[in-house]
């Protein structure tokens, strides 16, 4: 089993955490910059996060509140300020909204004093690959090296370790699997309408520049859908679609290949439809493949930039 240990070494107002992860480059991002992945992670052991919103971009907010095993809620927020697509963002971290006792106890540990915003910092995370392992370092700059100390003596290698561990065994999938989770701004009946209208799912299929052309489709179990996608430069990729299982409005489960005999390029697919309080739809989709190698070339080929435009049409769609 794969083993690896967190490195934490202090810098000139820096406080530096490294951990490797057995996943390529692209997965790793997908969990850190998707807030329905970043719920199930991001804390120490036994912490939840009710809140997680996460704007992704240069100049975007986000909020996210981690509440602990004994109900005490500690919202982390900021900005982005820096983003490096597969290679690094930055981000600043204010305690704005933290509890009065936890600003009080680590101005005690670093022996500061003053307002809560000397307590403030900036975090910038790398990401570096190398043979599908990703090494995550994580950059966190203070006003000066007293408040670095606080920050290091309350347990900040120690919170950290236990949210890598998470993220490996909550948000990471198996190394043969990849799972996408996104929120649509529709209600579920419209959602999985489009999943299961021939007519709707042949306007939406397939990522940015593709069109879906159906030869035939029975949408029930032990049907199948034959269709075509072609790329923009016009290249074909013959589909088929046999559908295992069916819950309306629920599930589907299905085997996703090209047809082709000869060719080792087929994966079976899951996918749950979960409606959201706010009458939005969460999809989400797990995709088992013959290998880990496997997993981790269509991952490196762009499946999940493919599987976020196929979904992002879908509600693009909905929307008209």
């Amino acid at each position: 089993m794969f083993e690896s240990n967190v490195i934490v070494t202090l810098e000139e107002k820096i406080v530096r955490i490294e951990r490797k992860f057995q996943a390529p480059l692209k997965l790793v991002w997908e969990v850190w910059t998707n807030p329905l992945h970043l719920e199930k992670w991001w804390g120490p052991k036994g912490f939840s996060n009710p809140t997680v919103e996460f704007d992704f971009k240069v100049g975007g907010s986000y909020r996210i509140v981690m509440r602990s095993p004994e109900g005490i809620d500690y919202p982390v927020v900021g900005k982005f300020l820096e983003i490096t697509p597969y290679e690094s963002f930055v981000m600043s971290d204010l305690v704005d909204e933290h509890p009065e006792e936890w600003v009080k106890e680590v101005q005690k540990m670093a022996g500061v004093r003053g307002d809560r915003s000397i307590l403030n910092s900036k975090l910038r995370v790398l990401f570096e690959e190398e043979d599908n392992f990703t090494q995550v370092i994580l950059i966190t700059e203070f006003m000066n090296n007293q408040i670095r100390d606080g920050f290091a003596k309350s347990g900040m290698k120690e919170g950290w370790s236990q949210s890598f561990e998470k993220l490996e065994s909550e948000a990471l999938p198996s190394p043969n699997e990849l799972v996408i989770e996104k929120e649509l701004a529709h209600p579920l009946d419209l959602v999985y309408q489009a999943f299961t209208d021939s007519n709707h799912i042949q306007s939406w299929w397939g990522p940015n520049g593709f069109t879906t052309t159906t030869d035939s489709r029975e949408f029930r179990v032990g049907g199948e859908w034959i269709f075509k996608m072609v790329s923009e430069d016009g290249k074909v990729y013959p589909n088929v679609i046999k559908y295992k299982s069916i819950q309306e409005n629920e599930y589907l489960e299905y085997h996703h290949g090209s047809g082709s005999d000869t060719k080792d390029d087929d994966f079976f697919v899951k996918i749950w439809f979960t409606p959201t309080k706010n009458n939005h739809t969460i999809i989400k989709m797990k995709m088992a493949f013959s290998s880990p190698e496997k997993r981790n070339a269509v991952v490196n080929f762009g499946a999940i930039e493919g599987a976020h435009q196929t979904l992002s049409r879908l509600n693009g769609y909905l929307s008209k």
